[in-house]
């Protein structure tokens, strides 16, 4: 039996957890993921989109903290390669920033929802989320990197917002 993860089990699992801006809509056939096979699949992809998408998954399920962190955590209980590991650990503290930043719009698109808990913060000398709505903290963790990832991850914002299924009123945040 085949394990490996493809493309489109990552996109459908996203899909199935309410992030559906990504294409291609998936068709049924795509193998099942758990939440720690698709934050590890979506964090060691070559696909820049989907790497991205782990910001809004925890945007969109803030009560995924702790398989997050679990995940991160477990790197002396399993292997787990330590890019992916950093990868995984960069989109979390994106989307903690982002929710701070973004608040408002998120709030009024899909409801209330609980505020990710401030982890890593202090072990990678970051600003707290609340340092100007999560924009300094965001301007630190993007600041360095090659690409435009403060574009990157605004737009993560709008693609979570501007969804079809959100349009649809499909997804409830509790």
């Amino acid at each position: 039996m085949d394990t490996t993860i493809t493309r489109d089990d990552l996109v459908a699992g996203l899909h199935a957890r309410g992030v559906c801006y990504l294409a291609p809509t998936p068709t049924g056939g795509e193998r099942a993921v758990t939440d720690e096979e698709l934050i590890i699949g979506l964090a060691g992809t070559n696909d820049a989109r989907l790497r991205f998408a782990l910001s809004g998954l925890l945007l969109m399920h803030p009560e995924l903290a702790d398989v997050f962190s679990a995940v991160i955590d477990s790197r002396h209980i399993r292997f787990v390669p330590k890019n992916i590991l950093a990868e995984i650990q960069k989109h979390y503290l994106a989307a903690l920033y982002l929710q701070r930043m973004w608040r408002t719009r998120l709030r009024l698109t899909f409801g209330d929802s609980p505020l990710i808990p401030e982890r890593f913060i202090e072990e990678l000398k970051l600003p707290h989320a609340d340092a100007m709505h999560g924009e300094l903290g965001l301007h630190h963790l993007t600041n360095g990197s090659v690409f435009n990832d403060w574009s990157s991850y605004q737009q993560v914002v709008d693609l979570l917002c501007e969804q079809p299924c959100a349009a649809d009123g499909l997804i409830a945040l509790g």
